[in-house]
């Protein structure tokens, strides 16, 4: 079939950034929707105006060409000025003959070597009676495999349904494509309306491609007694900075509570030598608890290279004559940088907690459009997001959105910036075929706000006759080291042989690998005897039925199953279980329960590896893979 170049989708000539743009929200985005930046772009189709085929363009980088993002119409597709409750839609318009047509989408694209391309887009469909709407990721073998396509179909009314497709590009292809096909056999009509294209570069180690390091498990050299690095023994928080070139040296920031002078945050070295240490500007009497959490403001070059690092203590004063919630700045050489400082005063959001109360602390560098977003998480089950606005040649907190259905008694909180995840760590007590646990680690996700399954413990093989097992959880961070490994940074207290704190890294994430179909999740609790683990799958519609391989080691390499035409297809894992086929439990989901062995038999912290096998007839000859899974039996 000859196809004409169409320049209908045409040549984008001015960045609209106005407020009517800005209110041009898809559904549960990414974090970083709508951010100005090097390596994101953000564009709206609504199909209406003088122009209806030219995007719109929310936020775009400066290597942007408007030339390379255009489109190709086959057939006639035409503005169909109201079907159904939306107006002005990009549609097929039956006439009583079978007739259909395509959209091909092409967005510019800056490629870095090696990095991953998040890609994600959302549109409103309608597909009649006798229709159908059919969107698939252009492939391009060539450049590049896909990596846990994920197609999600909510209905919103009147025939219309709401699709959201996210996937992960490895490596960068040169530029993303996206083809819908039209078909009508009657009179009815097919189209599409609200057209949200996002794509972002990130920098992701081998640990989120390979098997190295299962969601949990403890790195190596720690833990570092805190108790002993700062003279303290109160420590109750933590964060990390990293770098600069060639070592990429780690520093360790920890928060050391005072009850008679002024309270203090300690720079460590990787061996947990001490630096030196920054007072803060309060007592006991002016904030009692102190600084409950740290968080990293990092900024980076155009090659990703960070360029400026700044540390946030969170301090409680509600109490005293400041009245509010301190953020506190601290520069990397320990000083205090109060022009960079962000207070949140009242009025304060429903439900918020009283003064004194242990916040975690979890910084957004994407959030409100780039601004840069604060996430305070309580104790009572609830976390609040504050964007930071200059006022008066200060910064101060303006509450933007809650969550409300957070694990209690959460101490310490984290964000990975690469993927969008939020972390929380909590201390309340959860019941484990092994006793109880105090150091729970909880992923959610950043596109929903919503919990993901995915869930962590802190190190359970720490020595601890006296109290939980693994001691009891007192602060979080996670992050990316430069080679792009992560990491969550667990400050945690025991009662042996004295009371005291201390600190180390766990590995992860939990989702590894590269394969075509979606990916695995968790539910439930990955301890010896647990009868409620989940391995979960989803974002696989067409899927009428899938198997769970589960193994005790990753494949290495992977396989490869191009040569069997399954294209963009790896095996992950070595097989050393599977389920009977299983049919879906909604549209696109799967779980099976995977009965562990019991306590005591041996299995406990023993890494185990998950993949789906998927019979999907929309995948090349009707099966496929999924990205896998990783996490440790505890």
């Amino acid at each position: 079939m000859n196809r004409h170049r169409n320049h209908l989708l045409g040549a984008l000539t001015t960045v609209l950034l106005g407020s009517q743009l800005l209110a041009q929200i898809p559904d549960k985005p990414p974090p970083w929707w709508g951010v100005q930046d090097n390596v994101t772009v953000s564009l709206f189709w609504n199909f209406s105006g003088p122009a209806p085929l030219v995007p719109l363009q929310v936020a775009v980088p400066p290597w942007y060409s408007p030339a390379v993002t255009q489109g190709v119409i086959t057939g006639p597709l035409v503005i169909i000025p109201a079907l159904n409750g939306h107006t002005d839609v990009l549609g097929l318009v039956g006439n009583g003959t079978a007739q259909s047509a395509s959209l091909d989408l092409t967005v510019d694209n800056d490629p870095h070597l090696n990095w991953v391309k998040i890609f994600w887009f959302q549109f409103d469909e309608f597909q009649g009676a006798n229709g159908s709407v059919i969107e698939a990721i252009e492939q391009d073998l060539l450049q590049y495999d896909r990596s846990s396509v994920t197609i999600q179909s909510v209905p919103i009314g009147q025939g219309w349904n709401r699709v959201t497709v996210s996937a992960q590009l490895i490596p960068q292809p040169d530029d993303e494509g996206v083809d819908w096909t039209f078909t009508e056999n009657a009179l009815g009509n097919a189209a599409i309306d609200n057209l949200f294209v996002n794509s972002k570069c990130v920098k992701i180690d081998d640990s989120d491609q390979d098997a190295d390091g299962a969601m949990g498990e403890p790195e190596a050299g720690f833990p570092l007694d805190l108790n002993a690095a700062t003279g303290n023994s109160n420590c109750v928080a933590a964060a990390v900075t990293e770098g600069p070139a060639p070592g990429f040296a780690r520093t360790y920031w920890i928060s050391s509570l005072n009850a008679f002078a002024l309270h203090e945050v300690f720079r460590l070295d990787e061996t947990g030598i001490s630096l030196g240490s920054t007072p803060l500007p309060f007592t006991s009497a002016t904030a009692p608890i102190g600084a409950t959490d740290l968080a990293v403001e990092r900024t980076y070059s155009t090659t990703g290279a960070i360029v400026n690092q700044r540390v946030y203590a969170l301090v409680d004063a509600r109490t005293s004559a400041a009245a509010g919630i301190v953020l506190s700045a601290i520069d990397t050489g320990g000083g205090l940088t109060p022009a960079f400082n962000v207070t949140i005063s009242a009025p304060f959001p429903a439900g918020f907690p009283p003064a004194p109360h242990r916040f975690g602390l979890a910084f957004n560098p994407a959030g409100a459009q780039g601004a840069g977003t604060f996430w305070l998480s309580g104790q009572f089950g609830q976390a609040y997001e504050f964007r930071r606005l200059p006022s008066g040649g200060a910064f101060v907190g303006v509450h933007v959105r809650t969550i409300t259905n957070l694990p209690l008694e959460v101490v310490g909180a984290g964000y990975d910036e690469a993927l969008g995840n939020l972390y929380w760590f909590s201390s309340n007590a959860v019941a484990t075929p092994s006793g109880p646990v105090q150091v729970n680690g909880y992923e959610w996700s950043g596109y929903d706000l919503e919990p993901t399954g995915a869930r962590f413990f802190g190190n359970l093989n720490l020595p601890s006759p006296i109290g939980p097992r693994g001691g009891v959880a007192s602060g979080l961070e996670v992050y990316r080291r430069d080679n792009g490994d992560f990491r969550a940074l667990c400050v945690v207290r025991v009662a042996q042989p004295v009371a005291r704190s201390l600190l180390y890294e766990l590995k992860g994430p939990f989702r590894w690998g590269a394969s075509l179909a979606s990916t695995c999740g968790m539910r439930g609790l990955p301890f010896e005897g647990s009868n409620n683990f989940q391995v979960t799958l989803s974002g696989v519609p067409s899927a009428a039925f899938a198997a769970l391989y589960a193994g005790f080691s990753p494949r290495t390499p992977p396989i490869n199953l191009a040569g069997f035409g399954l294209d963009e297809t790896n095996v992950l894992v070595d097989f050393h279980m599977n389920s009977t086929l299983q049919l879906p439990t909604a549209q696109g989901e799967f779980a099976f329960t995977l009965p562990l062995p019991g306590p005591g038999s041996g299995f406990s912290y023993v890494p185990l590896f998950f993949q789906w096998v998927v019979f999907d007839p929309t995948a090349p000859h009707g099966v496929t893979m999924s990205k896998a899974g990783k996490t440790l039996i505890y």
